[in-house]
This record gives C-alpha cells, structure tokens and sequence, in this order.
C-alpha cells in the first residue's frame, strides 16, 4: 500500500538523513478521542477503556499517513503551509490498515471480538476524514532521546519525495538529504492544480 507522510522541511531533511520516521505516542496525538470510539456514559466501563488505552501507550505507537497527496488542506496542516516535505513510502498491506470515520459514538459490544478490537484502534470522528489517515502499529523499543523511531527499510520503504508547492529546497539538498536511497526514490515537485482544488506535479520539475 501506498501511503504519504507529510513534514515540514527541518523534520522532513531529518527523516530522509536518518532514514527514520518518529513513532507517535498517544500522549503526542491531537486527537483525545483516540481509542475511545465508543459511547461509555457508565463509569467503570469508561475507566475500563482509559486503562486500556493507557496499557496500549506504554509499548504501542503509531506511525499516520494519509492515501492521498493532493489534498491542499493536508499539506496546509501539515506540512508547513506547503513548505514542507511529502514523503511516499510502501507499506506490506497487513502492516497498515485506513481509518474508518463515523458520524456518533459507537454503541459498546457486549461480547468485543476481533473486529471490535479494529475498531477501537482504527476509528476516528468523521470530521477527520479529509485526512484519509492510514494507520501503522509500531512498538516503542528502543527510546532516543526521549523519542521513538521506526526504521526506513522493507516494512517502509521510501518510494517518493515531493516538495511543496512553496518548499525552497533544491532537487540536490534532496538527493544529498537521501544519500544511498536517491537512485531508488522518485522526486516530484509539487504546484497547485489548474482545473481542480488539488496539488498536482509540476511537469517543469524543480
């Protein structure tokens, strides 16, 4: 699966130098509904989840993408006004899974199984959905300076870098950036679309 990190341009030259990605903590996350797609007015139930929620924190983070790259609001987000740094990556499909949004809370199973399991790890308000957010489960093994990473490599493999459409980076501050990887990355420069509400190639290059 095809899946697009977006960065700003100081933590988008890093993650290519170090050839790593940050793994989210759900401390980290804006969200704080993550985990808790159900209704849970009972109390206990409620403190039942947040425990699990909190169990899941301690060896558990989360590496976000998105499916799509031309969404102009994405790169707006989060990528530095369009500063930034798009990152391509492929993904072995059992790895990663998309998000499913949903209107209202969801009613609690009396009996969880399997997929209720999914559906509280991959469940987001629909309001999020212009995202398009494909989700990766990481272990939190080894910490680095207070931060957990994930290595580039055959679970996630660098594909595509794109430059924003106001990103000021040279198509050789790239390659250098990408070091041994540039001969097996695509570069694409980024415009804003001419027909449609979307981020396109520019065919003119860099």
């Amino acid at each position: 699966m095809l899946a697009y990190k977006f960065l700003d341009v100081r933590y988008g030259i890093k993650s290519l130098c170090e050839q790593r990605l940050k793994i989210s903590t759900l401390s980290d996350l804006n969200d704080p509904f993550e985990l808790l797609p159900y209704i849970l007015t009972d109390r206990n139930r409620r403190s039942a989840f947040r425990n699990i929620r909190d169990q899941i924190s301690k060896k558990r983070g989360m590496l976000c993408f998105s499916a799509d790259w031309k969404d102009p609001v994405i790169w707006a987000h989060y990528s530095e006004k369009h500063r930034g740094l798009c990152l391509g990556f492929e993904i072995p499909d059992e790895k990663c899974k998309e998000i499913k949004y949903v209107a209202k809370r969801l009613s609690l199973p009396a009996a969880p199984t399997l997929s209720d399991a999914n559906t509280l790890l991959f469940t987001k308000y629909i309001n999020w959905q212009y995202e398009h957010e494909i989700r990766v489960w990481a272990a939190l093994n080894e910490l680095d300076h207070g931060l957990y990473y994930a290595n580039f490599g055959e679970e996630l493999r660098l594909v595509n870098v794109i430059a924003g459409t106001r990103c000021l980076l040279s198509q050789s501050e790239i390659i250098q950036a990408l070091g041994a990887l540039a001969p097996d990355v695509k570069l694409i420069k980024a415009r804003a679309g001419f027909t449609k509400f979307e981020i396109v190639k520019d065919k003119r290059g860099f």
